[in-house]
This record gives structure tokens, sequence and C-alpha cells, in this order.
């Protein structure tokens, strides 16, 4: 059903984790999660594809701020005037859309490489827009749960 290539046989594969666990863990962080999860998959990514279509240094940047907006929601108006928060507002929603900018064109590279691993597209990009990284997390444990109930397939791309 699904085709691995030889590029990914040897090489370590994304992780599963629970979907449901994705959700409460980007929606209680703030976001915080996502650029987390972007992250700690980092290695298996570059291992995926030599070419480095993932910006992992604006990750690392857009995270870095997704834990400085958070401390702000939580604790900014005991630290900040209003003029203060006036302008970190401002701020915040410019970055923002930098930032969904960052996470849909992440998402859909990562799509991209994730097809031409099992060498079919499986992704609808309608779910991408909608869900992001949940859809990827779901698409990546069935697609992982799909290739190791049939070990068969990756000792005939072996030989």
């Amino acid at each position: 059903m699904f085709k691995r290539t030889s590029q990914m046989s040897n090489q370590s594969s994304l992780k599963k984790v629970n979907v449901a666990l994705v959700v409460l863990l980007s929606i209680l962080t703030m976001g915080v999660y996502l650029g987390y999860w972007i992250l700690n998959r980092r290695k298996s990514i570059e291992a995926i594809s030599k070419n480095n279509f993932i910006p992992f240094k604006w990750w690392w940047a857009c995270t870095i701020y997704l834990i400085i907006s958070l401390v702000y929601k939580i604790i900014g108006t005991s630290i900040l005037t209003a003029y203060g928060m006036a302008i970190f507002d401002s701020v915040d929603i410019i970055l923002s859309f930098y930032f969904l900018g960052l996470l849909y064109y992440s998402v859909f590279r990562i799509k991209e490489l994730l097809e031409n691993i099992y060498s079919e597209e499986t992704f609808r990009p309608w779910m991408l827009v909608l869900f992001h990284f949940w859809y990827l997390q779901f698409k990546i444990n069935r697609l992982e749960g799909m290739t190791n109930e049939k070990p068969g397939i990756e000792q005939a791309l072996a030989k």
C-alpha cells in the first residue's frame, strides 16, 4: 500500500505522538509547543533530505518569541504600563503573521518530504491549512504504523 523509498530505509523516522496530546499541549502553551515539535524533529527531517527546506534558525527565533509572548500574556499587565502593552501588542500582531507564514511554509515542506519518502500523495492540502502540525502528526502516526505492520516492504527495498 505505502512504499518507502531507500532514502528513508536506514535512517531514523519521525516520532509517533498521540495527536490529542499534540493538540492539548499546543493550546495550553499558546503555540510554544509547535516550535518545540519542529525543533525536536530537526535531526529526523534533516536525515530525510540533505537540502535544508525548513528554516530551523527561524524556528528557534519564533519559539523564543512565543515563550516571551506567553510570559507577557500571563504577567504582562503587572509589569508593563498601558503604553508598553500597546507597543507589545502591535509587535505581537506583526510577528504572529510572520509565525503563521513560517508555520505553513514548514508544514508544506514536510508534507513534500514525506510524500517523496512514501512515494504516494497521502496528504490533503486543505487539512494541512486547517490543522497544520496536528494533521501532520496524525499522518506520521498512520504512515509509520502502516510500514511497521508490513516489515516485508523494507526488506524488499533493502534488496
